[in-house]
């Protein structure tokens, strides 16, 4: 009984830890800030309003990836990208073997791009390549396909991304800014940005705080759009989040 006691007090605890980080009261005071026209405002909180619905949608698979990650992917074949059917809310949007990718020196080993950049000419491998003899970023020592970098990937890192982007919003042009600047940065400047495509929108701002980086992003993830040119975005709900800040 103190045991099951102890982890509903846990789960309680975690809930309104998330409940807490993903609060917009921040934000929309923030955006009271702006010089925005009526409409564009109006509009802006009613995709806060929807984002933070489909947020809320991921949670149960969000707090509970730790817990079954750890149970589930001991048995997921090596060889497999995604996990099974029946765990498809847990899965990741791009592969359970990560996003990164790697390249071999003239001596045969392997390094993490994003750790070691790769010189001009060499051939870039996907971490999800089973060439890929290396480690990854998220998980230093690890293959991409152990179970340690997988739990990592999935169980911490990134939850529930499949299901966040299944509930995002379609994209079919270059986001267009209509406030702040695109250069925001953990390291610096500081500021924010307000992106817009359609009725969709995505507010940022970083700002410094006792040498971290406070970060409030809501809405739907436009920036990804904007610099990568995705044709689908997850919403996004933070209402606050501390972050080492790099240059």
């Amino acid at each position: 009984m103190t045991f099951a006691l102890a982890i509903v007090a846990l789960l309680a605890a975690l809930i309104g830890l998330r409940y807490w980080m993903a609060s917009p009261a921040r934000v929309l005071a923030e955006i009271e800030a702006l010089d925005l026209p009526t409409h564009i405002r109006a509009d802006l909180i009613d995709c806060i309003d929807a984002a933070q619905d489909a947020d809320r949608k991921t949670w149960l698979y969000d707090l509970s990836a730790p817990l079954v990650m750890l149970l589930v992917l001991p048995f997921v074949p090596r060889s497999a990208d995604h996990l099974p059917k029946a765990f498809r809310n847990w899965d990741n949007d791009v592969s359970m073997n990560g996003d990164g990718h790697g390249w071999q020196d003239e001596g045969g080993a392997w390094h993490d791009a994003r750790i070691t950049p790769a010189p001009e000419g060499a051939l870039l491998v996907s971490h999800s390549d089973p060439a890929y003899g290396g480690d990854c970023y998220y998980a230093p020592g690890h293959h991409p396909r152990s179970f340690w970098a997988r739990y990592i990937w999935l169980g911490w890192r990134n939850r529930a991304s499949l299901m966040s982007l299944e509930l995002g919003e379609q994209v079919t042009a270059t986001p267009v800014l209509i406030s702040g600047s695109m250069a925001i940065h953990r390291g610096g400047p500081y500021g924010h940005f307000l992106l817009k495509h359609e009725g969709c929108y995505h507010y940022k701002s970083i700002q410094k705080w006792r040498g971290l980086a406070l970060i409030r992003s809501y809405g739907y993830k436009l920036e990804i759009a904007y610099h990568m040119g995705r044709d689908t975005v997850a919403a996004v709900a933070i209402g606050r989040s501390l972050k080492r800040a790099r240059a």
